[in-house]
């Protein structure tokens, strides 16, 4: 009576998600193969608890395209950008290889037809980081062959969907779909030529616009973003349909449009990979389970394919790594630890499969042998994996992109809050980065400070902004501070300020000072009052490195806000040719080189600009001129910015250059 009920079929799937990865690591091989096996033991060939046509089916159905629409959220624009070269020779040659070896051999060996053929190399080309976990715990995700490796992986994958949605949109269907098949498009309302060009238009272009103007004006609370997340998802699958291409391929570029506005460590990216790690992509691997037979799983012919299968990941990963590594002047063991990383294979692989099998071009006994063969190169991609990280040195960890993580005091100082929240989402979005307000209240005074980071948090929403807020109680508004930077690992801290006082901060100090001479991040003391419409940056003088640093960091700063907002730039400094050459034509920058011109650079100042600054440039002059410059800037935007316990306001300091935290703009 139980048996194929709503209740029953969601228990046994909840039991095999809990318990079938704990089994399966116990024994040394990778969660998903637990999943895998915990559908095939409950599924119809064995104990028969669950029919093809039953819920975790269609949550199967769901997984995949969840999976792909949370690759192409989570795809790192930067790491590829910075491993560039070596990952686009990698990305085509390890894909080359393996897809080109498949085809020869399933067409020469297998006897499968053309298309068949290079859906075999589809799976086979493409890659799952199984390993990655290892490289972290070694420390060497920073390494550049584990990054070469990490940003050729998507390349591996959209090169093998390419081919799928070519094989989906032109195969003919020759058999009946196998049981427990998903449904694919037979008859596509659009021609190949206009569907793909129109699901690229509407994923890459239209969707972020969308989403933007949806979460600016509509969608303030999570549970709306989530749920117009999801939507996104199923309308790039649904516009995909149109053409014909499987709908996973639609997901994936719907995530890929939407990675801009929905931050990797932002609380709504939770929320969804939590979702799909719970529930969506393990209902697809159990799914995946229900169609295997063990009777084929160990057929002799199964093993024979699985091993031939496995012959082709390896070889063809590992040529491809060897001919990189020599390009790029790889060590060997690099070299090793790329091909090693590449072995993996697992959901892209079963969904490649899967679809051959619904559109009857390749057989469920292809479907047994790839899951033998993701077993083998899991264990392959394992164990060595943990062989070459022993053997590469740990490389010196990157200071942070200032925007990744942006700390917000939001304290009432004088500057309007939305403008605040504005430049700090400005900076952390290029970064993909976080914006956390923060107030720091002492013992007693909870609920004004949760008040304040409950509007900032509104205000943050308001801008289309996924941001947490944060209440810290203790004594001191600076160690509260230094202490948050620690432990959330910030990368940048703005600090509320009340623009330049003299005297009473040259005399008495302030929280500026406690804070930004002791934060081993770079530090903003901002005052801004509304919208600018242009930046202007005061150098001053950079004949010393930490003025230089300094000045670099302003302009990564810089680079970031005009990303949101393209307004002119001005630039006053006593060194013309230092602008020079870290600014390109292309980013429409007027230099302007003075000596000691405080007066002309005061007067060219006007109420709608944005003024930047190192903290040097309003400290270091003489005291007659501090009085004009804080009368001159009482209504104008102001932001000093200076790099690890280098900001001070009112006290001079001398500290040394920190090489490692001058990032480049993106």
């Amino acid at each position: 009576m139980l048996r194929g009920s709503v209740e029953a079929t969601l228990l046994i799937l909840l039991v095999i998600i809990v318990f079938g990865p704990i089994l399966a690591e116990r024994f040394r091989f990778p969660g998903i193969v637990g999943l895998i096996f915990g559908g095939m033991i409950a599924g119809p060939f064995m104990l028969g608890w669950v029919g093809f046509n039953s819920l975790i089916a269609d949550l199967g159905a769901i997984g995949i395209l969840y999976l792909m629409f949370l690759v192409g959220l989570s795809f790192d624009f930067k790491s590829f950008a910075a491993n560039r070269n070596a990952a686009l020779v990698y990305g085509v040659v390890g894909f080359a290889i393996p897809f080109g070896l498949s085809i020869w051999v399933s067409m020469s060996s297998l006897g499968f037809g053309l298309l068949s053929a290079a859906l075999i190399g589809a799976m086979w080309s493409s890659n799952t980081l199984v390993a990655y976990p290892e490289v972290t715990v070694a420390g060497l995700q920073n390494n550049r062959a584990v990054s070469t490796a990490v940003a050729a992986g998507v390349e591996f994958d959209l090169m093998s969907l390419l081919v799928l949605a070519v094989a989906t949109s032109t195969a003919v269907i020759t058999a009946e779909p196998q049981p427990g098949a998903f449904a694919t498009v037979s008859n596509p309302v659009l021609p190949l030529w206009v569907a793909i060009p129109l699901l690229a238009g509407f994923t890459l272009w239209l969707l972020p616009k969308i989403t933007g103007w949806f979460f600016v004006e509509i969608g303030r609370t999570r549970m709306q973003r989530f749920v117009f997340a999801l939507a996104a998802m199923a309308a790039g699958a649904a516009v995909a349909l149109l053409g014909g291409i499987e709908g996973l391929i639609g997901a994936f570029l719907a995530g890929l449009g939407m990675n801009r506005m929905i931050p990797i460590r932002g609380s709504l990216m939770e929320r969804l990979d939590f979702v799909g790690s719970a529930i969506f992509v393990p209902a697809f691997l159990v799914s995946i389970g229900l169609t295997i037979n063990p009777a084929l799983l160990f057929d002799l012919d199964t093993v024979i394919l699985a091993l031939v299968f496995t012959g082709l990941v390896v070889v063809g990963k590992s040529t491809a790594s060897l001919i990189t590594g020599r390009i790029f002047g790889f060590s060997l063991n690099e070299s090793g630890l790329m091909a090693s990383l590449s072995f993996g294979q697992a959901a892209s692989t079963l969904a490649i499969a899967q679809v051959g099998v619904s559109l009857g071009l390749l057989t469920v006994e292809v479907v047994n042998a790839a899951v033998l063969a993701i077993i083998m190169t899991a264990l392959l991609t394992s164990f060595g994996t943990r062989y070459f990280v022993r053997r590469v040195p740990r490389p010196v960890p990157p200071a942070p992109d200032i925007g990744e993580r942006v700390l917000v005091d939001v304290r009432p100082n004088g500057s309007d809050l939305k403008t605040l929240m504005m430049l700090a989402g400005a900076i952390a979005q290029p970064d993909d980065g976080l914006v956390v307000p923060y107030a720091v209240p002492p013992p007693g005074a909870v609920e004004p400070a949760k008040s304040l980071v409950e509007e900032a948090t509104a205000v943050a929403s308001s801008l289309g902004l996924d941001t947490d807020g944060v209440v810290r109680v203790d004594e001191g508004f600076a160690s509260g501070t230094l202490n948050l930077i620690e432990e959330d690992e910030v990368s940048l801290v703005i600090l509320s300020w009340q623009g330049v006082r003299f005297p009473s901060d040259y005399v008495f100090g302030n929280d500026i000072d406690g804070v930004g001479e002791a934060a081993p991040v770079p530090t903003i003391a901002a005052r801004v009052l509304k919208p600018w419409k242009r930046i202007v940056l005061v150098a001053g003088s950079v004949d010393i490195d930490w003025h230089k640093e300094d000045a670099l960091i302003a302009l990564a700063a810089i680079r970031r806000i005009r990303r949101t907002k393209r307004v002119p730039l001005l630039v006053f400094t006593e060194d013309r040719s230092f602008f020079e050459k870290h600014v390109t034509a292309a980013e429409d920058v007027e230099i302007e080189e003075v000596k000691r011109a405080r007066g002309k650079i005061l007067d060219s100042i006007g109420p709608d600009d944005l003024v930047i600054a190192p903290p040097d440039v309003l400290r270091d002059v003489p005291i007659g001129a501090k009085w004009r410059i804080a009368s001159s800037l009482s209504d104008v935007n102001l932001v000093v910015i200076a790099g690890p316990r280098r900001m001070s306001i009112s006290r001079g300091v001398t500290r040394r250059s920190v090489q490692s935290v001058v990032t480049p703009g993106p």
